[in-house]
């Protein structure tokens, strides 16, 4: 029989926390729901976890290749006409995959669904909820996301269920972006199709040490390289928001130029200098070191 939704969960020496995110993709009142986990070359008990599970979920297993790559070949195992992504440290709600499958099916027009997310961080012991903490009061909840997302992510991976084939239409996980991979997804993903949002908490989003959210640097050096592959593909997106899709690609100038500059590539630095100049020239936005520095480069 095919399953009406495919929930691909990456894993990688999640031992201690796999099962947990199993039994909750288990308890989902949708079905017939295929459950594919992909074990990206774990090193600790994980493998002998999921053997308690292979009579209930399709197991996959490969060599350590990364979180992206993981979901990736999820994706191309998963057989239903819609599918949805759980990390192996999250929770999902059991009516989650089944309230946002009645949205789907009720409005073909819709490509995507997310619903709001419970956060709680294991360190401190706080809990808040996606929609407070992105303020999703002041969004633009439904349809083409584009001009909100580009802003910043505010979806988790685990509050999303997307019609197969407009994740297919907007591009698998792009693998050289862990993390910040999902953003980089619903980028292109509020390209090709709509959404719809489900305003209730439907799943936990947990926070510990481990999460790699808590990385702030690699998170910044990925948010750049996010909107700069963004520039490069899309670049009729940004033109579209005008004097915003401007700036934006004014800030990623700066940003790489700074970067450029600070290990010495002092033509990578003057062409983004140029490049920054260029796109707004009124950019008021990048600090005065960052002037300063790439004028010096300029004269190198």
């Amino acid at each position: 029989m095919t399953p009406l939704a495919s929930l691909i969960i990456p894993t990688f020496n999640r031992a201690k926390l796999v099962a947990e995110a199993l039994e909750s993709a288990l308890a989902q009142t949708l079905a017939p729901l295929e459950v594919i986990v992909v074990d990206d070359g774990s090193t600790d008990d994980t493998p002998s976890v999921l053997a308690r599970y292979a009579a209930r979920v399709h197991c996959l297993r490969q060599p350590n290749r990364g979180q992206s790559a993981a979901r990736n070949a999820g994706l191309a195992t998963a057989r239903a006409p819609y599918v949805a992504f759980l990390d192996d440290d999250d929770l999902l709600h059991p009516e989650k995959l089944a309230r946002q499958f009645d949205v789907l099916e009720r409005d073909r027009g819709i490509g995507w669904t997310y619903c709001d997310v419970r956060i709680e961080n294991a360190l401190t012991g706080e809990t808040v909820d996606a929609s407070e903490r992105f303020a999703y009061h002041r969004r633009r909840l439904d349809g083409w996301l584009f001009p909100e997302l580009v802003g910043g992510n505010f979806i988790p991976p685990l509050a999303v269920l997307a019609r197969r084939s407009a994740l297919e239409a907007a591009g698998p996980f792009d693998e050289h972006l862990t993390p910040l991979e999902d953003w980089d997804l619903w980028l292109r993903l509020s390209l090709v199709a709509p959404a719809r949002y489900v305003p209730a908490v439907q799943a936990t989003y947990r926070l510990h040490g481990g999460s790699m959210s808590r990385d702030r640097a690699l998170m910044d050096m990925r948010r750049f390289q996010v909107l700069d592959k963004l520039r490069r593909v899309h670049p009729e997106a940004l033109a579209r928001l005008g004097w915003r899709g401007r700036r934006i690609i004014a800030d990623v100038h700066n940003w790489f130029g700074y970067q450029a500059y600070a290990r010495g590539d002092w033509s990578e630095a003057r062409a983004r200098l140029v490049a920054s100049l260029r796109t707004f020239p009124a950019q008021r936005r990048a600090p005065m070191v960052l002037a300063s520095s790439l004028v010096r480069a300029w004269l190198r």
